[in-house]
């Protein structure tokens, strides 16, 4: 049975490692990267929340004017609508209007009164 020994850990090149990775950050060039990518971050949520407002704008416009429209057309076709019910109702009255003409179109026969044949029978 041969035991392997444990790896041995180099410290000068681990710390000189560390060292070498800690040059390569430049605290002052990542502060400004980062304010840099704020700013830009800032400045598109500020369009973002301008092109919203706009969008908001042209809907209160439209609103309005569909407003306006239906307070121009709602009146008239009101008026129209109780046309038409009072013309449904005219149609249904022309039939029975159109019977009573034509039954005093038709000649009457002219008969005479039952009492009076009976009276001139009696007189002669």
């Amino acid at each position: 049975m041969s035991t392997t020994p444990p790896p041995q850990f180099d410290v000068q090149k681990i710390v000189g490692d560390l060292l070498t990775l800690l040059r390569s950050i430049d605290p002052v060039t990542e502060g400004v990267k980062l304010a840099d990518q704020g700013r830009r971050t800032v400045e598109a949520l500020i369009v973002a929340l301008e092109n919203v407002g706009a969008t908001m704008d042209n809907l209160n416009h439209a609103a309005s004017r569909v407003n306006r429209l239906l307070d121009d057309v709602e009146e008239p076709i009101r008026r129209i609508a109780a046309m038409a019910d009072q013309a449904g109702s005219l149609v249904g009255f022309l039939p029975s209007l159109a019977s009573k003409a034509m039954s005093n179109l038709t000649p009457k026969t002219t008969a005479p009164p039952a009492g009076s044949t009976s009276e001139q029978s009696q007189t002669a």
